[in-house]
């Protein structure tokens, strides 16, 4: 099988629709896709089940609308972890054969599809573009936007010290906003039921940009050791620095949610060198693909042996 993802382009919603069918078309016996909710302006929320063992992690990514690349480093990783499968070949040190048999990464390429429309091809995609316009102060120019098309900020929404929150601006904004009370919003519902209605034993959830791997959130004892073990192997495999947030971290994030409810590993990693508040350029890519290639296959082989 040839490549079928190309990320070396402003990746949209549609080509993602295009590329899953694709790929479940293309390899129908390693993939299964499901709909897990729907987007306030009722864009497909797809969740990609790569593999058939019954041990499961979780890799998310376009939680916020600007960090679209992260969704084309998931995409690609689905695709090239397929061709390695059918032709029995190995991805560095990993066989993805003995990987997916035993175990299976669910993906969740873009939890935020409307936030990335508007990113990427401006206020026209929205169902109400004056509402957006007015969110956005006036400013046809949405390059960086983070929130989704209500002015909510997804990565706030987790009801794990949402309260707490700081630098809430109070009403719907570009970004920061943390919404009127947890998982008021369509995504993160669809996120937070599909995450209870499986038994992960990791999460990742990709968000750029920085360099750095968020790993702790007040977690403590064998936890705290494992999730720090699994961070230190992804910053060996990157060079990402790990970041511990001290003991009062500003929570509503999706891994500190599910590092306190689900008891289990939880990753944050920003891709890219820092580029400020925009897009990733994709210049970029190449160097982020080469740093997180083997990413998914490492952590999937982690849960196949038991913790140290």
């Amino acid at each position: 099988m040839k490549a079928i993802v190309n990320p070396k382009q402003v990746y949209s919603y549609t080509q993602m629709q295009q590329d899953i069918e694709l790929l479940q078309q293309g390899y129908p016996s390693l993939i299964n896709v499901e709909t897990i909710g729907k987007s306030v302006d009722g864009r497909s929320i797809y969740a990609l089940k790569l593999g058939n063992g019954n041990r499961e992690i979780f890799m998310n990514g376009a939680h916020h609308a600007r960090e679209w690349l992260t969704t084309s480093v998931l995409m690609q990783m689905i695709d090239v972890y397929c061709q390695a499968y059918v032709q029995n070949s190995t991805i560095g040190d990993y066989d993805p054969q003995q990987i997916f048999t035993n175990s299976c990464i669910w993906f969740v390429p873009m939890v935020n599809p409307d936030g990335v429309m508007l990113v990427q091809q401006g206020y026209q995609t929205a169902k109400n573009p004056e509402r957006v316009i007015q969110i956005n102060g006036g400013n046809k120019d949405f390059s960086a936007w983070k929130a989704n098309i209500s002015g909510v900020d997804l990565n706030r929404q987790y009801p794990a010290g949402w309260e707490d929150i700081q630098d809430n601006p109070g009403k719907p904004q570009p970004s920061m906003y943390k919404g009127p009370h947890p998982l008021s919003e369509p995504e993160t519902q669809a996120i937070h039921r599909f995450t209870l209605k499986h038994d992960f034993e990791m999460a990742i959830s990709y968000h750029s940009s920085g360099e750095e791997l968020f790993w702790q959130y007040k977690s403590t004892g064998s936890l705290k050791r494992k999730t720090r073990s699994i961070a230190q192997k992804i910053s060996d495999k990157t060079g990402y620095q790990l970041v511990d947030p001290g003991p009062n971290p500003s929570g509503g994030g999706y891994t500190d949610w599910f590092l306190e409810v689900m008891q289990k590993p939880a990753i944050t990693p920003e891709i890219s060198p820092l580029v400020g508040p925009r897009p990733v350029p994709l210049e970029n890519y190449d160097k982020i693909w080469n740093d997180h290639k083997e990413i998914g296959l490492m952590l999937a082989q982690e849960i196949l042996k038991k913790f140290e």
